[in-house]
């Protein structure tokens, strides 16, 4: 019996150490557990934290990047691009010349507000950016110890900053701008027709841009340009009479192999429609060391590729034989819609790229109507200011003719030698004892257009600037030279500081008597026909053009887009940005 209740009693308290037992070890795995959820709830909230963070910083990033490409995008479309910055404010540039922003606190800012959640109230950020004109801000942006060289020309620097939930970022970017207005090419091709856009063999020496709007993408029937023979397009002046090149501004120069040499700056684009290339022509020249001449194009972009007898085959778009440029033939057509055919329907554009309202219409002014109500409204009547009918002027005429818009004034004889008009009237005269003709200011014809000359008389020199809107054709068939101060004998670099530029409805003939010399500005809403081996000084814009087949020089001049007539259409600025150099400035917290 007591044996028994002893070992009862041994095992009573066995039990009782299992249960401490137990509890400790509930115990331990009940802390375990609660560290480990601690600590994961450590992580989780040190992720989170740091994910929000990252989301604030990528938002501020976002935001400042936006800022950047408004800039740009304004820049691209004539505006100054500064945004939430007071034009009141100075620069200010730190030891590494470096610009320095001013505070989002500062007076001088008023940022662009940016909402970035929908809310009440919603959660904002804000915005600022500055650009830097490289050529005109008096500082050494390039750090070649000279303030705004001809190197800064075209350059600009965009700086964008952002603030969101108390932290900034600060991306700047560099730029170089290239004007691709129309009327920085020799030629420049609207919408096409049928069979291409420019047909017969042509030599030029410049620019190239062709839309070809009106063709249809990827039919091998379809050539945008047909370069046969001997046609070629070219980066220099090589082969231009020294007449002529007396008459125009020295080119550019750049620095090809370490050599100086000069160039067009030509660019050969094409966005819709084959280019064709047969027999010996050729886009730029392969690159011949020792001249003073760049050969290769400075850029070739065709959008569907390459046909002719002078294109290899290779299942796709085509290798040209023949093409010789800065990057090769197989780039794509590389401004999208940037660039449109201008029409006399479309908006006035001011040179600096500015519309004008026409609050009698509640709309704005087209380029038609704003030259003729605006800049001929000094005639006193609605139909004056236009010359009605077709005009003529004849090199080989005896007779003196003057015709004044301003004040609807038509002479002819001594009288018209003796017409004294205002400066700032619009006029046109002719002296056949000089085969001196005056143009100034802006014309418009109802008729047709004729400037022309017979076989030992075939010489108008011209001197001023002139825009003149044709409502008819237009036939040039002349030598027609630029001079200076009304005196054909002073010819040197006399073009484009003298230019006329001419305005056809409809089309235009230049040159269908042989070895003519033409110089101007030169626009056709339907079709632009050369027929003889003319040498024309200047551009051709144009839908379509007929070059026939005895080869006529085009000869750009740069600075013609600079300098042309007020009135011309197509007369300002449309840059394109390229990006050059992009960096960060650090984050701010």
């Amino acid at each position: 019996m007591k044996q028994k209740q002893a070992l009862d009693r041994l095992l009573t308290r066995g039990g009782r150490r299992n249960d401490g037992v137990a509890l400790v070890t509930t115990l331990i795995f009940t802390s375990v557990c609660v560290l480990a959820l601690v600590l994961v709830s450590a992580r989780h909230l040190q992720q989170r934290t740091l994910v929000d963070r990252y989301q604030v910083w990528q938002t501020a990033f976002d935001i400042a990047e936006s800022g950047r490409l408004a800039s740009q995008a304004a820049l691209e479309n004539s505006q100054d691009g500064i945004l939430g910055i007071s034009s009141e404010w100075v620069p200010q540039y730190d030891e590494q010349n470096q610009i320095v922003l001013p505070p989002f606190d500062s007076e001088f800012v008023d940022p662009v507000e940016i909402t970035v959640q929908e809310g009440t109230p919603p959660i904002t950020a804000q915005m600022i950016s500055y650009v830097v004109d490289w050529a005109s801000d008096n500082w050494d942006n390039n750090g070649d110890g000279v303030v705004d060289d001809v190197l800064e020309n075209g350059i600009f620097s965009i700086h964008s900053a952002s603030l969101f939930a108390n932290h900034t970022r600060r991306v700047d970017a560099v730029y170089r701008s290239y004007d691709v207005n129309v009327w920085n090419n020799a030629i420049f091709g609207g919408t096409g027709q049928t069979g291409g856009l420019i047909n017969g063999n042509v030599s030029i020496h410049g620019s190239v841009h062709l839309l070809g709007d009106n063709l249809a993408p990827g039919s091998p029937a379809v050539i945008a340009m047909d370069l046969s023979g001997t046609s070629l397009v070219h980066n220099n002046y090589t082969g231009m009479p020294a007449n002529l090149r007396s008459m125009v501004p020295a080119l550019p120069t750049t620095s090809v192999g370490g050599e100086t040499v000069e160039t067009l700056h030509a660019v050969f684009r094409v966005k819709r429609g084959l280019v064709g290339l047969s027999g010996n022509s050729e886009i730029g020249e392969p690159n011949a060391p020792g001249n003073l001449t760049k050969e290769l194009m400075d850029g070739v972009f065709v959008q569907e590729g390459w046909t002719g007898n002078a294109v290899i085959p290779d299942g796709g778009r085509g290798i040209p034989k023949s093409v010789f440029s800065d990057n090769g033939h197989g780039y794509q057509y590389d401004l999208g819609d940037r660039v449109t055919m201008p029409f006399l329907d479309d908006y006035w554009r001011e040179p600096d790229g500015s519309l004008v309202w026409n609050s009698t219409t509640g709309d704005w002014y087209t380029h038609e109507d704003y030259f003729s109500q605006v800049l001929l409204a000094e005639a006193a009547n609605a139909t004056d200011g236009y010359y009605t009918g077709d005009l003529t002027i004849d090199a080989g005429d005896r007779d003196a003719f003057y015709w004044n818009a301003s004040k609807n004034q038509e002479l002819t004889g001594a009288a018209a030698l003796a017409a004294v008009p205002d400066p700032d009237d619009d006029y046109i005269r002719f002296d056949p004892a000089t085969n001196l003709m005056e143009i100034n200011g802006q014309l418009r014809v109802t008729g047709n257009l004729v400037l022309d000359g017979k076989a030992n008389d075939k010489t108008i020199y011209y001197s001023g600037k002139g825009a003149i809107l044709v409502d008819g054709n237009v036939t040039i068939d002349c030598d027609l030279y630029t001079c200076n101060n009304k005196n054909p004998n002073d010819t040197n670099l006399s073009y484009p500081v003298n230019c006329l530029g001419i305005m056809a409805r409809n089309d235009m003939l230049v040159g269908s008597k042989s070895q003519l010399d033409i110089m101007g500005a030169f626009y056709a809403q339907g079709t632009i026909k050369t027929m003889k081996q003319t040498n024309v000084v200047g551009t051709f814009v144009s839908n379509y053009f007929d070059m026939g087949s005895q080869v006529p020089n085009i000869f750009q001049v740069p600075e013609l887009a600079r300098n042309l007539p007020y009135g011309m259409i197509g007369n300002y600025p449309l840059l394109v940005l390229k990006m050059m150099a992009w960096t960060e400035r650090g984050i701010e917290p």
